[in-house]
């Protein structure tokens, strides 16, 4: 090639170079798809054969009245005929031109979704309505409602459609909300059959080729992936958009063959979604993220068992147990989970899911494994309502100890959970984070952490905010609830933490006893300066008395700088001046008033909790300047936090700042 290129002039080598790169670039990518094809018909024949002559998923028909009479008698399901009755008495919800356009309009995306819920969700409610009641009174509306939803030009959110592209017919693809569409329908033809009219289940079949099937096939047959990225996506659109996929095709396609390749496709590209967890199970998407995408990897694994009588067993998958532990791990204190990443702080574990994974997989979580289900999606009553593989292995012996245990460790992600000792007065836990800023529903977050006592998150990671057109834009980290303003991390320099893999929280040591878990970070390469020469955030978390939280930033700058660090909380608070403290009768920290702000001291009380905060700048005892500012954004909690900054009052080459959270109920 070096020959042939000397004959040309250099800006012509360079294009023709590019050229050549990019032929064999998607050279390699044909051969690729060809070599897949390959492999994914040869795993089709095989699963062929275990599947039935005839559509199958999950659930029963209507004509087998035991089965639903069974689910009738559940007092969960005791309301359904009564909300098909109010959906019928009500209009089907328009969703007009306009409203759809609107979100390219004002980046709002709440009040499409809130009506197309409306509409959508009549679907589950009348197909439920009629299987319990079996009377048919719910038919003529239901297709009314299925032509309905055919006549709309776009199945998906328009987040989720590029420049409209969909709903202006130039494109046609697949998103997490057009997928459950498909198999929701597929289900009410499954469940339903000839109660619906051969026109209603032809409308079906044609809709969910035109719009899923034939994207589908193009994407992973052709290599045509405009739109398609989530089926070698990482993240929880490759196991939901799979798990309607499928459910959909094992519904509504009639050949075996066809319905087997399928289960395969979704099978070789759940590897995929599996390296979005790290090794040891962690889910940066964070919890609510691992109810839905973990959740659906669940339903589709179910299906494809269920479908092939135990012949494919996603189950079986590496990281599975791992993954599916995740919800449990992630448990600080009774009932509380941190909100990292996109979450919100009321996150968590889905019990039902929970509970099925428990008995499916051994896991010994004996309190989940009391959930029962109830009425949802056709999917997640097919799974979870009727007789599965997990009802088939007998419930735990004896309870895994996970919330008994004194720390938990994913030591690949980076995070750390310290919990009191059991029967103590020590009630503080807490969880801290390294992990970098290129995760999924990533905050620019590295040293984050939130503290629970006394069932409230006093100091926390805010969680996330309401989504709207600039949170999955490259505007998202304006957001001062996504950026690292309004995480519980420092500032330095001015600058927050920048975006990407490279900044990350690395960990230098870690010490754990019984009394006392120290967990140090290097955090430096979260911020990437060059006159950052050292930055490292040490957690040393106390067992003793009634437990403490001290964390201690170090910083070295060259030329000096300013160095800030940070708090977040959601809780009513109350700045206090501070002298000398005195003991507490029960050997705690009152509150004081007068002053001493010398060694930059200062003291909150936040809510009901009565936690006391301190702040010290220590070495040459720079005084602290500190600030509370309401962080202006919609978070999902439908409240503002509250940002405290603790900033040394001159620039420095040298500091460390320490700030102790002591856990006590403090009188007022």
């Amino acid at each position: 090639m070096q020959t042939v290129l000397s004959h040309f002039p250099m800006t012509q080598r360079i294009s023709f170079t590019v050229v050549v790169f990019l032929v064999l670039v998607f050279s390699a990518s044909a051969q690729d798809t060809v070599a897949r094809n390959r492999k994914l018909e040869q795993r089709a024949a095989e699963i062929e054969k275990m599947l039935p002559t005839t559509p199958h998923c999950v659930g029963n028909s209507t004509t087998n009245r035991d089965a639903w009479n069974a689910i009738a008698k559940s007092s969960a399901f005791r309301n359904v005929v009564r909300d098909a009755e109010n959906v019928i008495a009500a209009p089907i919800p328009e969703l007009p031109e306009s409203l759809y356009m609107d979100f390219y309009q004002t980046g709002n995306r709440t009040r499409y979704q809130k009506v197309h819920g409306q509409k959508y969700s009549r679907i589950a409610t009348l197909v439920l309505g009629e299987c319990l009641e079996n009377k048919g009174r719910f038919i003529a509306p239901l297709e009314e409602t299925v032509r309905s939803i055919c006549a709309d030009p776009s199945w998906l959110l328009p987040a989720h459609d590029r420049n409209g592209d969909v709903y202006k017919g130039t494109s046609t693809y697949a998103d997490l909300v057009s997928t459950n569409t498909s198999v929701e329908l597929g289900l009410a033809v499954s469940w339903l059959g000839e109660k619906l009219s051969p026109e209603i289940r032809k409308l079906i079949r044609d809709n969910v080729e035109r719009r899923m099937f034939a994207p589908y096939e193009a994407c992973v047959k052709e290599g045509k992936t405009q739109g398609m990225w989530w089926v070698t996506g990482t993240n929880n659109w490759n196991s939901v958009c799979h798990a309607g996929t499928v459910g959909a095709a094992l519904t509504l396609i009639d050949s075996p063959r066809r319905r087997a390749w399928y289960i395969a496709a979704a099978e070789h590209f759940m590897g995929d979604f599996f390296r979005g967890f790290t090794p040891d199970g962690y889910c940066s998407e964070g919890m609510g993220y691992w109810n839905y995408g973990y959740g659906n990897f669940v339903d589709l694994a179910e299906m494809a068992f269920q479908t092939t009588n135990g012949g494919v067993d996603f189950f079986a998958m590496p990281l599975v147990k791992n993954c599916a532990l995740f919800g449990a791990r992630m448990e600080v204190a009774p009932g509380q989970f941190a909100a990292f990443a996109d979450c919100s702080i009321t996150s968590k574990p889905n019990s039902v899911l929970v509970a099925f994974l428990s008995r499916r997989l051994g896991l010994g979580l004996t309190e989940y494994e009391k959930a029962t289900s109830g009425p949802g999606s056709l999917k997640s009553v097919g799974v979870y309502c009727f007789p599965n593989s997990a009802a088939k292995v007998p419930a735990a012996a004896t309870a895994a100890p996970i919330l008994g245990e004194l720390r938990t460790e994913f030591v690949d992600a980076g995070i750390l959970i310290c919990r009191p000792k059991p029967g103590t007065a020590d009630r503080l836990a807490f969880v801290c984070k390294g992990g970098h800023n290129a995760e999924h529903h990533n905050h620019n977050d590295v040293g984050s952490f939130t503290v629970m006592l006394g069932g409230k998150m006093p100091i926390l990671d805010p969680g996330g905010e309401v989504y709207t057109q600039r949170t999955f834009s490259n505007k998202r980290y304006d957001s001062k609830l996504l950026n690292s303003f309004g995480h519980p991390v420092p500032v330095v320099n001015g600058q927050l933490q920048k975006t990407g893999r490279k900044a990350e929280g690395k960990v230098l040591q870690k010490e754990f006893s019984d009394d006392n878990d120290v967990f140090l970070l290097d955090i430096a390469p979260a911020y990437q300066l060059k006159e950052l020469k050292k930055l490292t955030r040490e957690f040393n978390f106390s067992r003793s008395a009634s437990g403490s939280l001290t964390i201690t930033d170090s910083v070295e700058l060259a030329p000096a700088g300013t160095f800030e660090t940070a708090l977040a909380t959601y809780e009513v608070w109350e700045k206090v001046k501070l002298r000398q403290p005195r003991p507490s009768t029960n050997g705690g920290i009152m509150a004081s008033t007068g002053s001493d702000d010398k060694n930059g001291r200062i003291e909150l009380i936040i809510g009901d909790v009565k936690v006391i905060i301190r702040a010290t700048s220590e070495g040459k005892a720079i005084p602290l300047e500190f600030s509370a500012v309401e962080i202006d954004e919609d978070s999902t909690t439908k409240k503002k936090p509250t940002r405290f900054g603790f900033k040394i009052a001159q620039p420095i080459t040298e500091a460390v700042i320490q700030t102790s959270i002591l856990s006590m109920i403090v009188t007022p």
